[in-house]
C-alpha cells in the first residue's frame, strides 16, 4: 500500500511513519529533515510546485492513503498557500476514487469566538468536502490540537527555547488563563492507524481536549525546564477561546483518547533542543553566525580597513623604485571590486578618488588646474572604469555560479527521484507479475463477490448487491427495482446514496418499452440514442423466464460506454440472479416456519429481523421505510391481515410483536408520503400510529 503525506510535515518522523502506517511505502513532501529510507520504504522531497510533477508522481504511484498536515497544526502557524496545494492534491485524487484522503487541521473552526484564522481554516475545510462530494472522493476531516517538536525550526516550542536562551524573554500572545492545545505525535500516530482501519461514513472527527492545561501552567513547567531567570510576559488579557465540547465519537469509534500531555515532553523536548544547538553553536559557529547576519557591515570594515592599510603602503613605498611602476590606488580598487562586486569596486574607487586629490594638493596643485586640464581626469577616469568592470565581472561570475549550482542541484534531485521511480516500477513489475500468475485472471475477486452474495434474506442481498455493484462498477448512481406479478410497476429496493432522492419510489415499466424488450432477451440495455427519461444502462434479473428486477445505472462516463463495461455489468447481473433465486427459494422453503398459519404475517423474531435490516438500509442511507403499528381491537389477525392484503404492495412486510400488536413495514416510504398510506387504511376501518425508527433499540422495544 502506497501512502501520500503533505503539507506542515516537518513534525513527520521515521517513527511516526512506522507506528502510524506499517508495511506501506510512504511518500512525504515538505520535509527537508526527513532523509529518504529505501530499507524502511520512505522516499522523502521538497513538496513539488510544478502540477506537471505533481502529476507524474501521482500517475508513478498509485496512492490509497494521503495525509495532508495542516499549517495550523503549527501554533501561530501560517495558510500561505495551503489551500492551492491542497486543490493541487484533490485535483490529482479524483481520478482514483479507492484513495482515501485524510485532512489534518487545526481546532480553530470550532472556535467559540470567531476570528480571521477561523476563517480560513473553515475555507480550507469546505474546499475538501466539496470536492468530496463533487468528484466523490473518500475525504474525511480530523480536527486535532496543535503539533509540537524540538528541531522543527517553525514550531512554537523551538521558537520559545530560540528565544529564551537568545534574550532570557518569552512573549505569549494569549492570556494566562487560556488553556493550550496540543497533541503528541504518538498519540496520533495511534490514530491514524485506527482512523484508516476503521475508515467509517463519519466525514468529520473532532480530538478532544482531555488535559485542561492553561499558559500559565505552561509558564510554571517552563520555568521549572529552563534554568535561569525569565522574564515571562503576557500580551492578551481579554478574550479566552474554547473548543466545542468532546462529542465522543472518537473513543467509541476507535477507542482513542489522548494519554500523552505536551508537560511530559517539554523536559525532552529542551534536552533534545540544547544537544541539537549545542552541535551547531560552538564559539566558532557563534562567529559565523553573527559574520553571516552582519555582512554589510563586515564588508564595510573591510572597505575602510583595507583603504587605511593602501594608503599606509602608497605613503611609505612611494620612495622605493620598485613600487613607483605599480600604482597602490589601483590595486584596491581591483582587489575590492573582484572580491565584493560593482557598489564596493565603484566605492573604493571614489575613496582612492579623494586619496588621489589629496596627494595632488600636497605637491601644491591647484584645485582649478586639476579640474580644468583634462589629461589629470585619466586616472580618475581608469579608477572608476577598472572598479565598475571589475564589479561587474565577479557580479556576472556570482549570478553564473549560483544558477549553475541551483540547477546542479535540480538535476541531482530529478536524477535521484528518476532513481528510486525506476527502483520502484521494477519492483511493481515483479510485484503485478506475480499477482497475475496467481491469481488466474482475477478469480479471487469473483470469488469474493460471490461470497458476498451469498445471503438468504432478500434485503441484505439487495443491501451487498449495490455495495458490490459500486464497487466493481466505479458508479454511484444504481438502482435495483424489484417488479409486481403483473409486471406493471417497479418498486424501489435500494438505490446509491447520491442519487435516492432524485430517483422515484416506483415506476411504470410501460414507460421502459423501449429497453423491455432487450431485456426479455437476457442482455443489457444501453441508452445509445440518448433517450429522454432513460437511464444510461438497465439491466434484468429473471425467475422462471420472467423479469422480477430490474438494475438502473442512471449515469455513467463516456469511459463507461464500452463493451467491456456492458459485460461487465452483465456478469454482475448474473451472479446476482443466481444469489436471489436462491434466497428466495429458501424463503418459500421456511414461509411455513416463518409466517403465522394461514396468514402473511411474520412471527416475532423474524419480524425484528426483517426490521433490523431496514433499519441498516435507511442508515446506509440506499433505502427508507416506515413503521405503523395496527390498531383495531375488533378485528382478528385474519381479518385484518385479509383487509391490508389488497391494501399494500409486495415488498410491505406485515409482522406481530410479542405482545401480539400488528406491525406494518412501509418499504421505501417518506415523510410526504406516510399520511396518503394512512389515510387509505383508515378508510378501511384500520387505525395506525407512525413508530419513530430513527432508534432502533427504542423501536425494538415498542
Amino acid at each position: 500500500m502506497e501512502v501520500l503525506l503533505a503539507g506542515n510535515t516537518g513534525y513527520v518522523t521515521e517513527t511516526f511513519i512506522e507506528e502510524s502506517f506499517p508495511e506501506c511505502d510512504v511518500v512525504v513532501l515538505g520535509n527537508e529533515m526527513l532523509k529518504s529510507n529505501r530499507k524502511k520504504n520512505i522516499l522523502s522531497r521538497p513538496f513539488i510546485k510544478d502540477e506537471k510533477e505533481l502529476k507524474e508522481i501521482f500517475e508513478t504511484y498509485e496512492f490509497e492513503r494521503i495525509v495532508y498536515f495542516s499549517n495550523y497544526l503549527t501554533m501561530h502557524g501560517r495558510m500561505t498557500g495551503e489551500l492551492e496545494q491542497l486543490r493541487q492534491i484533490l485535483q490529482l485524487c479524483k481520478k482514483n476514487k479507492e484513495i482515501r484522503m485524510l485532512y489534518l487541521t487545526g481546532q480553530e473552526s470550532i472556535y467559540n469566538i470567531t476570528s480571521g484564522k477561523t476563517l480560513l481554516v473553515s475555507a480550507a475545510e469546505n474546499v475538501v468536502m466539496e470536492y468530496g462530494n463533487m468528484y466523490q472522493i473518500n475525504t474525511k476531516i480530523l480536527r486535532i490540537p496543535h503539533l509540537y517538536s524540538a528541531v522543527y525550526t517553525q514550531d512554537f516550542f523551538y521558537k520559545l527555547f530560540t528565544e529564551a536562551e537568545e534574550s532570557g524573554k518569552i512573549v505569549f500572545e494569549e492570556s494566562p488563563e487560556q488553556n493550550i492545545y496540543f497533541v503528541c505525535m504518538d498519540d496520533l500516530a495511534e490514530l491514524l492507524y485506527k482512523v484508516y482501519d476503521n475508515w467509517g461514513k463519519e466525514r468529520c472527527l473532532n480530538v478532544p481536549d482531555c488535559f485542561r492545561q492553561s499558559f500559565s501552567d505552561l509558564e510554571k513547567e517552563i520555568r521549572k525546564t529552563i534554568p535561569g531567570k525569565l522574564d515571562i510576559r503576557y500580551q492578551n488579557s481579554g478574550q479566552i477561546y474554547k473548543v466545542q465540547p468532546d462529542d465522543q465519537i472518537i473513543r467509541h469509534e476507535y477507542g482513542w483518547f489522548p494519554k500523552i500531555s505536551v508537560f511530559e515532553d517539554i523536559p525532552g523536548m529542551y534536552q533534545e533542543y540544547k544537544k541539537l544547538s549545542d552541535s551547531d553553536f560552538g564559539h566558532f559557529a557563534n562567529i559565523r553566525n553573527w559574520i553571516s547576519k552582519n555582512t554589510l557591515l563586515i564588508h564595510i570594515l573591510e572597505l575602510i580597513s583595507g583603504f587605511i592599510l593602501f594608503e599606509f603602503l602608497n605613503k611609505y613605498t612611494g620612495t622605493y623604485a620598485q613600487f613607483k611602476m605599480i600604482d597602490l590606488r589601483l590595486v584596491f580598487i581591483v582587489f575590492m571590486g573582484s572580491l565584493y562586486g560593482i557598489n564596493y569596486g565603484i566605492s573604493a574607487a571614489a575613496l582612492e578618488t579623494c586619496s588621489l586629490i589629496a596627494a595632488y594638493r600636497q605637491e601644491n596643485v591647484n584645485i582649478y588646474t586639476l579640474f580644468y586640464e583634462a589629461s589629470n581626469w585619466i586616472p580618475f577616469i581608469f579608477y572608476f572604469a577598472a572598479g565598475a568592470v571589475c564589479g561587474y565581472i565577479r557580479l556576472k561570475n556570482k549570478e553564473d555560479i549560483e544558477f549553475v549550482t541551483k540547477e546542479n542541484r535540480l538535476i541531482k534531485e530529478k536524477f535521484f527521484f528518476m532513481q528510486e521511480m525506476y527502483q520502484e516500477t521494477l519492483q511493481d513489475k515483479r510485484q503485478y507479475k506475480k499477482q497475475i500468475l496467481g491469481s488466474r485472471d482475477s478469480f479471487g475477486k469473483i470469488f469474493d463477490i460471490t461470497r458476498k452474495l451469498d445471503v438468504i434474506q432478500p434485503q441484505k442481498l439487495f443491501m451487498e448487491t449495490i455495495r458490490v455493484m459500486e464497487d466493481v462498477l466505479e458508479n454511484h448512481t444504481i438502482v435495483l427495482y424489484s417488479l409486481d406479478s403483473w409486471k406493471r410497476f417497479g418498486r424501489m429496493e435500494v438505490s446509491s446514496p447520491e442519487i435516492r432522492r432524485k430517483m422515484p419510489n416506483s415506476i411504470r415499466i410501460e414507460e421502459y418499452q423501449n429497453a423491455v424488450e432487450t431485456l426479455e432477451k437476457g442482455e443489457v440495455w444501453r441508452n445509445r440514442e440518448l433517450l429522454a427519461g432513460y437511464p444510461a444502462y438497465i439491466a434484468g434479473i429473471k425467475r422462471n423466464g420472467e423479469l422480477v428486477m430490474l438494475v438502473f445505472i442512471q449515469d455513467a462516463a463516456s469511459s463507461q460506454m464500452t463493451l467491456y463495461y456492458l459485460n461487465l455489468i452483465k456478469i454482475l447481473c448474473g451472479l446476482v440472479e443466481v444469489s436471489l433465486l436462491r434466497a428466495l427459494e429458501y424463503q418459500e422453503a421456511v414461509r411455513d416456519r416463518e409466517y403465522l398459519e394461514g396468514t402473511h404475517i411474520l412471527k416475532t423474531e423474524y419480524f425484528m429481523e426483517r426490521l433490523k435490516l431496514f433499519h441498516s438500509i435507511k442508515e446506509q442511507k440506499i433505502g427508507s421505510y416506515a413503521l405503523l403499528q395496527i390498531e383495531n381491537p375488533e378485528m382478528t389477525l385474519e381479518e385484518t391481515e385479509r383487509i391490508l392484503k389488497n391494501k399494500i404492495r409486495e415488498n410491505d412486510i406485515l409482522g406481530i410483536s410479542e405482545d401480539g400488536q400488528l406491525y406494518l413495514i412501509l418499504s421505501q416510504v417518506d415523510d410526504a408520503m406516510l399520511p396518503i398510506v394512512i389515510e387509505r387504511l383508515e378508510k378501511n376501518g384500520l387505525h395506525c400510529r407512525v413508530i419513530d425508527t430513527r432508534n432502533e433499540s427504542r423501536v425494538a422495544e415498542e
